[in-house]
């Protein structure tokens, strides 16, 4: 496999000037704090997609709801970054499905209003994307730029055999119609809508996103991925073969918060095998800097993923890889 050259680069204490030079030329530096923040304010989740360990692992991981205050904590770290710092997307959502929160209404109001600039984005399976709820996600009078609704396919054979039967295609379907009457009877340009899916060969990808834009709803696949070696199954759902995704930006621009506290470092850690440090001991910005995160980032970089255990085993469908 010929390995792709990382878009980031990492200053070394025995670089030479020239190596230094040749880094800055055509490489992008690590941030000083995270891009996007990601953090999730409740541990749980409604659905069982086919290709998500969630299911599998969970309850082994730890199951509870980050406290307001905690996360009040969180959102003002973001908020008082310097010029050059800011918070680009702040996402109230990890592995979970945030829209179980009964809290993530306000929540969202509140990283709107306290981070300058900030992208607020959901993501959600659209199950519990009731009237009731998309009523109270309506009112928050722009607060939440966009939202993305998982819904596989447009078959309900292939939907409910994606979800593993736990999700029914007619009433997420209706959910997801339901909002999109409500916005254009609103007269609505926030949030943004978008309806994605994972390419498996379970769904024919393309011709439901090809639907959804007839219908004037963004829409796009993404790639299929074994989830740091998380899902194994994926080989038998890929459309081509999996091959090593060594040319991941994840751990150099974005942070993964659970809910209590623990900095992962990528979201597809869900057995918690990297854990940079505690948000809660010493905020976000000592967890992106601290030497955990500099020693995962400098074995990416220098060719040693092998030694990474997420991301060694970390496979993606190349077939789909370009999503539509």
């Amino acid at each position: 496999m010929l390995r792709k050259i990382s878009r980031y680069y990492l200053d070394e204490p025995g670089d030479a000037l020239l190596t230094r030079a040749l880094k800055r030329l055509t490489r992008r530096p690590i941030p000083p704090f995270p891009r996007t923040v990601q953090v999730e304010t409740i541990a749980a989740c409604d659905a069982d997609c086919v290709w998500c360990p969630y299911g599998k692992l969970h309850p082994a991981p730890p199951a509870g709801r980050m406290s307001r205050e905690r996360f009040e904590r969180i959102v003002e770290e973001c908020a008082r970054r310097p010029a050059g710092q800011k918070v680009r997307r702040f996402s109230p959502y990890l592995t979970n499905e945030p829209l179980l929160d009964p809290e993530i209404h306000d929540r969202v109001r509140l990283a709107a209003r306290e981070i300058a600039g900030a992208r607020v984005v959901l993501t959600t399976n659209g199950s519990p994307l009731t009237p009731e709820v998309t009523d109270r996600l309506l009112s928050l009078d722009g607060a939440l730029h966009s939202i993305y609704i998982s819904f596989q396919g447009i078959a309900r054979r292939g939907y409910e055999e994606t979800m593993r039967g736990r999700l029914r295609f007619e009433r997420v379907l209706a959910n997801v119609n339901h909002l999109l009457s409500e916005m254009r009877a609103r007269r609505l340009s926030r949030p943004k809508v978008w309806i994605t899916m994972v390419a498996t060969s379970l769904i024919d990808a393309p011709r439901a996103v090809a639907y959804w834009k007839s219908r004037g709803v963004r829409a796009k696949y993404t790639a299929l991925e074994n989830r740091g070696g998380n899902s194994p199954q994926a080989e038998l759902l890929a459309s081509g073969a999996m091959e090593y995704y060594s040319n991941c930006p994840r751990m150099f621009k974005q942070a993964y918060v659970a809910f209590d506290g623990a900095m992962l470092l990528c979201c597809t850690d869900y057995g918690r095998r990297h854990i940079l440090g505690n948000v809660f001991d010493g905020g976000i910005a000592q967890a992106w800097n601290g030497e955990v995160a500099r020693d995962l980032r400098r074995r990416y970089l220098t060719g040693r993923i092998h030694t990474i255990a997420l991301c060694g085993a970390c496979r993606v469908d190349r077939e789909r890889e370009v999503a539509a």
